[in-house]
């Protein structure tokens, strides 16, 4: 499903009907054009039950991630967020743009720090 979180693929059904028909999944999954695909019911099954209780898919996010910083692709300065715009009640007279300087280092600590709190809250290892 990992896949399919990266390419923004809802469910493993969909996930599997795009591998049948895109040549370019096949290619990045190592499968020929007539290799037969999963079923999505296996897949399903697979992520539930047998990686339920695993770190796998952190672990290949994380992996993606250092390959990107690696290639140059991403250096994590800047941040953009998908939100809600919502109207607010505040002065416009005393707002102000700024621009930080924030190191590298100091966004990846605050990012693992956010991210161990979240997973001890939820009863996981840091």
């Amino acid at each position: 499903m990992l896949l399919g979180y990266l390419f923004g693929i809802p469910s493993e059904r969909r996930l599997v009907q795009e591998i049948q028909v895109n040549l370019a999944y096949r290619w990045f999954l190592g499968m020929g054009l007539t290799e037969k695909v999963i079923d999505a019911s296996t897949l399903s099954q697979n992520r539930r039950r047998r990686f339920n209780d695993s770190e796998i898919y952190q672990q290949i996010f994380d992996n993606i991630v250092e390959q990107a910083i690696a290639k140059g692709l991403i250096s994590g300065r800047v941040l953009y967020t998908d939100s809600t715009h919502l109207k607010a009640n505040a002065n416009k007279g005393k707002s102000r743009n700024e621009q930080r300087i924030v190191e590298h280092s100091q966004y990846i600590d605050a990012l693992n720090q956010a991210i161990n709190e979240e997973r001890e809250l939820n009863g996981k290892k840091p």
